[in-house]
């Protein structure tokens, strides 16, 4: 995959502002990715630059990698349901995606499982209850 977007090569080298780069801006580097690459490869390419960026950054432990996936997966679902959707109108239509504080995962996972180190650490199932 080759980008001329500013926001994405500042991603993938790390350089970013980390003041101009919140949850939406998170979202639309997934939603690049997912568009141009299977699923697979979308997420582990997301994954691994997001961890870079973090440590780049000095804050390795803001990284979170089940909310990482959960919103990837969250993101791809949304996009096959409304597959010739802008990433504007996606949002518009999937605002729960918005929420940066993880409000659309509590539906499925409980607060103390996505604040364990597992769930940090690793991809974790949310527990049946």
């Amino acid at each position: 995959m080759r980008t001329t977007d500013p926001l994405i090569q500042a991603f993938e080298s790390a350089s970013l502002d980390p003041g101009g780069f919140h949850h939406r801006e998170h979202l639309y580097v997934a939603w690049c990715y997912l568009r141009e690459l299977p699923l697979e490869d979308a997420l582990a390419r997301y994954v691994r630059h997001l961890r870079q960026l973090t440590i780049a950054l000095g804050v390795p432990d803001k990284f979170h990698a089940t909310i990482t996936w959960a919103y990837v997966l969250l993101l791809r679902d949304a996009m096959d349901r409304s597959p010739d959707a802008s990433f504007d109108e996606l949002l518009a239509d999937n605002p729960a995606l918005l929420d940066h504080r993880a409000g659309a995962l509590y539906g499925v996972y409980d607060r103390a499982q996505l604040d364990s180190d597992q769930a940090r650490q690793r991809f974790v199932l949310p527990r049946r209850a």
